[in-house]
């Protein structure tokens, strides 16, 4: 939160504390002038001789060749007068800077008494300014702390209520099903299997979900990198994915096609992890594009510094109101919740988290023709990739 500081002004109480100050600081200085010259004039009665040397020092030092261009007296008025403005402006100057002391002192009151959104908003110079800019930029640091505590805390418990709602779902039929076995409530063997099958298959379910948000919770620790980072070859990777997916896209009645625009591209990357997050893209495809016939798998080199990984396919479109939530852990596009279809709803924030940890970001579109996940990844991991605004 940046707040546009405005020079301060000065109110009616410290306009007249500042007046009062000038003029008590006036007497005091013409007091002191007056007994200055008071002093001077008794020592120039008492001291006759004194005054005639000092007159014509200064007529040598001020006009030289005997010709006076300044009485020596005159000199040495201008120069208490001069003093005098100098010793003036620099008690009003000092307490102007108490005034503006002041000031900083009750703004910071104010943020203690619990307004820690707030910040000066006054411009200032010197050390002033160094001391608004500091408490500035600390009130900033604790607004964006608390908002991420916030968050955390939020995020923490959305995800308690979500990994309770998936956890207990499939552990209701197991228990049910299993219930059903141990009392015997069954009419032949074919039914027993049947009934192993699902508790089966409902709690391969749960170690799915299991696995996921380890995975997940593992990938979004604090100040995590990836790990085990090292050369990897891109052309080789999308066609050891090509060949591992292409049986599935037949079990699918889909078509994949895999292209590239480079026959060697060496990447900085964890195989692993990059593999895990296009493989994620390639079995989202597959599940919640099943009305369609064609998989894609594209990579481009866009320039010497990205690689642009693309997952199309040209099933159902995704709603243009779920496109900024794809992402998020949990999330499903509402025309797939009725389908037969299961997951544990982390895998495409799983992509995410692989994809920022590397130091990309992802993108996806979705329109009548295709719907298209893009992982954006730098080919040195020097080289962080930003997002263009607007961008899904």
């Amino acid at each position: 939160m940046k707040t546009k500081n405005k020079a301060m002004t000065l109110t009616h109480k410290e306009k007249i504390s500042l007046l009062m100050d000038a003029v008590l600081t006036s007497l005091f200085i013409l007091l002191v002038n007056f007994l200055v010259f008071y002093v001077i004039e008794v020592y120039y009665a008492t001291h006759p001789d004194w005054q005639h040397e000092l007159i014509h020092i200064g007529h040598s030092i001020l006009a030289g060749n005997n010709e006076q261009l300044w009485n020596w007296s005159n000199v040495f008025i201008v120069t208490i007068a001069a003093l005098d403005m100098f010793f003036l402006y620099i008690r009003l100057y000092m307490h102007y800077r108490h005034i503006q002391q002041q000031r900083i002192i009750a703004e910071l009151y104010y943020i203690a008494d619990g307004h820690f959104d707030h910040q000066i908003p006054y411009r200032f110079q010197g050390d002033e300014r160094k001391i608004v800019d500091s408490i500035n930029i600390l009130v900033e640091n604790v607004i964006h702390s608390m908002s991420e505590e916030l968050k955390t805390k939020r995020s923490k418990d959305e995800l308690i209520s979500n990994v309770s709602h998936d956890i207990r779902t499939p552990l209701t039929s197991i228990i049910g099903y299993l219930g059903l076995i141990e009392n015997h409530q069954f009419n032949s063997t074919d039914d027993l299997y049947k009934y192993v099958h699902i508790a089966y298959f409902k709690a391969k379910q749960m170690k799915d979900l299991a696995d996921s948000l380890f995975e997940y919770t593992k990938l979004t620790e604090s100040n995590r990198k990836p790990s085990q980072v090292r050369k990897v070859e891109m052309q080789s990777m999308l066609d050891q994915l090509s060949a591992e997916y292409d049986l599935l896209a037949n079990e699918h009645e889909m078509k994949l096609h895999t292209t590239t625009n480079f026959t060697h591209l060496e990447i900085e990357a964890n195989p692993d992890e990059l593999a895990r997050a296009i493989g994620n893209l390639l079995t989202n495809a597959l599940k919640y594009g099943k009305d369609g016939e064609n998989l894609y798998l594209e990579g481009k080199q866009i320039n010497p510094k990205e690689l642009v990984i693309k997952v199309a396919n040209d099933g159902e479109k995704i709603p243009e109101a779920s496109l900024d939530h794809v992402f998020d852990r949990f999330y499903r596009v509402e025309n797939s919740r009725n389908k037969s279809t299961s997951g544990t709803g982390l895998g495409l924030a799983i992509v995410n988290e692989i994809v920022k940890l590397h130091g990309g970001y992802c993108e996806v579109s979705s329109n009548d023709k295709l719907t298209t996940f893009s992982l954006h990844l730098p080919i040195q991991q020097e080289n962080k990739l930003i997002p263009a605004q607007g961008k899904h």
